[in-house]
């Protein structure tokens, strides 16, 4: 049974933005096929789902946990027909403090989508040309054929501080995402448009309706601040150069994206790193503090969480999961940390990482390695490591859903955990 949901004042501040029907009221979305066939759901409620450790019945456990905020359907409206800038033109009106979310898709092209902007829409619906011509205004076209071009869905959830990007696919419909207003431990719900069935951002798994078990395929997402994002992606990087393209404030909507209202990253004491915690969050696991941001890791039956801040101070983290070697590495130029694996495809060997008179460095060959994972001099000279997919997000939202995540480095236990 859904219940009722107390409401932090920056979200509350969303809904009287929201006031107006019109000015909310989602675009068409023409990537939804009418009448399309959904599948059944699934009948047997101990039928293991494409969520590993969450059977069907589990999922419709979590669906009755499923909290009504008061915010309703697309009163937090999605951006469905994104507009982009060039590094330089947005550079205007951004800070090199701020925090950006990078999407590096197929061919090159990169997307870089700023924190200020997504707080107060949640949901991105983008489009790429088949051509990744990179033209700014590339998006799906009434009538155009679908195999011209890819919908992506970048989602960030303010409350429980995670981002994800998948593509834009309900099984295996192309359709596009909205915000349902509804929270599953704090966590954003969205719907896909062509069933309106509910999926857990950070389970990236359908909760409830036609697709429910159903998984999205998702990609990585790079969190980074600005200052960082416009020297790797601006235009002395020939990978990148005149391929980077920057989310636009000119959206259609009236909002004040120059601040967040949750606070901010950069300052403590705001929402993001105070002890309050959204209501209904009733299971917390105290090895860490419930805000400390991590990255969140699912290989098969394993989960694993990250430390951002220590990985920032100590540079590499060397760890396995489950059966997988794998690497954290922070990046100073991005200020962000990726994680990947130890092990190349041509190699039965794992490697192991150490910083050596201030270059990263593999023990096994000398390699010298950049912390995007991929090798600069040595033996193993223009090899690229495999990424891990990883989803940052707060303590308390990774371990509610991933419950029994091995903590990475390996401290199971903090010596206080903040209290309201």
């Amino acid at each position: 049974m859904r219940s009722a949901l107390l409401l932090p004042l920056p979200f509350l501040l969303l809904i009287a933005l929201c006031g107006a029907p019109a000015l909310c009221a989602p675009a068409p979305d023409p990537a939804s096929p009418v009448g399309a066939a959904m599948p059944d759901a699934e009948e047997d409620a101990d039928m293991p789902s494409a969520m590993p450790g969450y059977s069907s019945r589990a999922l419709r456990e979590l669906a009755d946990k499923v909290q009504r905020t008061g915010v309703g359907e697309d009163r937090i409206p999605a951006l469905n027909k994104p507009e982009f800038l060039s590094i330089a033109d947005a550079d205007l009106s951004m800070e090199n403090e701020e925090t950006v979310f990078i999407v590096e898709y197929p061919n090159s092209v990169v997307r870089i989508y700023p924190q200020r902007i997504l707080v107060w829409h949640e949901v991105v619906n983008d489009w790429l040309a088949r051509d990744a011509s990179g033209d700014a205004q590339a998006r799906f076209i009434p009538g155009q054929s679908e195999r011209e071009g890819e919908g992506y869905t970048i989602s960030y959830a303010p409350l429980t501080g995670s981002v994800i990007a998948f593509k834009s696919r309900a099984g295996s419909h192309a359709t596009s995402f909205g915000v349902s207003g509804m929270l599953l431990h704090g966590n954003s719900l969205l719907y896909d448009r062509i069933s309106r069935s509910l999926w857990s951002q950070l389970l990236a798994a359908s909760i409830e309706g036609p697709f429910r078990g159903k998984r999205l395929e998702r990609i990585p997402v790079i969190w980074a601040t600005w200052r960082g994002a416009k020297a790797r992606y601006g235009g002395l990087n020939p990978q990148f150069s005149g391929k980077a393209q920057v989310l636009s404030r000119a959206t259609g909507f009236r909002r004040s994206y120059g601040k967040d209202p949750y606070g901010s990253y950069q300052m403590p004491g705001t929402y993001y790193d105070n002890p309050r915690l959204p209501s209904g969050v009733t299971q917390q696991d105290a090895r860490l503090p419930a805000k400390k941001r991590v990255l969140g890791l699912e290989v098969d039956a394993a989960f694993g969480a990250v430390i951002v801040d220590a990985v920032k101070e100590s540079r590499v983290v060397n760890f396995s999961l489950g059966m997988l070697p794998m690497v954290a590495l922070y990046d100073q130029e991005l200020e962000s940390v990726r994680v990947f694996e130890r092990r190349l495809p041509e190699r039965e060997e794992e490697l192991s990482f150490i910083i050596f008179e201030d270059k990263l460095l593999d023990e096994q060959t000398r390699t010298e390695w950049l912390p995007s994972g991929r090798s600069l001099a040595g033996p193993l000279r223009d090899r690229a490591l495999k990424e891990v997919l990883s989803v940052n997000a707060m303590w308390f939202a990774w371990a509610s859903l991933y419950r029994g995540s091995l903590i990475v480095p390996g401290k199971d236990v903090v010596d206080t955990v903040p209290k309201e």
